[in-house]
């Protein structure tokens, strides 16, 4: 897939002589063509079926310190999968709504139809994903898959080098340009003021793009602050009610706290915002299903 050049910004941080030194600087082509040499690199890893990824199962420490619904730290095992690489698109959706014969949600100005459908609840969401064969994941299997099979990662988008750290579409200084006092990530502008297409920026080791930004993804799970202390370890659920649903990953109006990787929202299933979509994930099942390269 090809990815959109865009004028990345950074700051480095670097103590000197008992000093803290914080330099910014903006790179180039040259530093998003080596960002494309390593999103090729994780694609010719990766194994696609159907224009998804197959996560291989395994343990992870699921949770952080930081906040007290990501509380405790707990390892959780979650079976193979398959997870789109990408998050569903308008012309997806649209597919879905002509087939089904349903409204088709109104999309902003902004997008196309190579963007991610927004504006749909959770049920909408859930009835293309149950329409095209699969299903919304659960919020272990979308944290699993954004970790990359690394336990330390905390964003989902890094270069090789610990200095230099890219943030996908993302609330930046692009922003302001129609958001004159918006929480941005300063020094930073990924090109787009709203969303952008779908996989525009470099994917995670996993090769699924826009896990960290775009916009926040509709997950299978109530949302129950306490549930990490539950000690459900294999493959968990979630709770079997409740009043929200489970929303992971960043958006396009939002940075700072809201990138790292287990940061928990929600939200009412009956909501629905232009900075909502989702991505599918289905079950790993070798007699059916044959992997195959693209």
């Amino acid at each position: 897939m090809k990815n959109k050049a865009v004028q990345i910004f950074f700051v480095i941080t670097a103590v000197a002589a008992g000093s803290l030194i914080i330099p910014s600087c903006s790179f180039n082509y040259n530093f998003l063509k080596r960002q494309n040499t390593q999103t090729a690199a994780v694609q010719d890893t990766v194994e696609y079926f159907d224009d998804m990824v197959f996560i291989s199962g395994g343990w992870f420490n699921m949770g952080s310190k930081r906040k007290a619904d990501e509380r405790p730290v707990h390892k959780v095992y979650v079976s193979s999968f398959y997870m789109d690489k990408t998050e569903v698109t308008v012309y997806d959706f649209r597919r879905f709504c002509q087939a089904t014969r349903r409204t088709m949600p109104h999309q902003p100005e902004w997008s196309s139809d190579d963007h991610p459908v927004v504006n749909v609840t959770w049920s909408q969401a859930a009835a293309y994903a149950h329409w095209a064969g699969k299903r919304l994941p659960t919020e272990s299997e979308w944290e699993y898959a954004a970790k990359s099979n690394n336990p330390g990662n905390r964003y989902t988008l890094k270069s090789n080098s610990y200095l230099v750290q890219s943030f996908g579409n993302i609330a930046d200084e692009s922003i302001l340009s129609v958001k004159s006092r918006f929480p941005i990530k300063r020094q930073y502008d990924d090109g787009y003021v709203y969303s952008s297409p779908a996989g525009s920026y470099p994917s995670n080791a996993n090769g699924l793009y826009d896990m960290e930004g775009n916009v926040l993804e509709w997950c299978n799970d109530w949302y129950d602050k306490e549930i990490y202390k539950s000690h459900d370890t294999h493959n968990p659920l979630g709770p079997i009610k409740g009043f929200y649903k489970v929303i992971r990953g960043g958006a396009w109006n939002r940075s700072g706290k809201y990138l790292r990787i287990s940061y928990r929202s929600f939200y009412n299933p009956k909501c629905s915002f232009n900075f909502i979509g989702f991505r599918c994930v289905q079950d790993y099942n070798p007699p059916q299903n044959q992997l195959v390269r693209k």
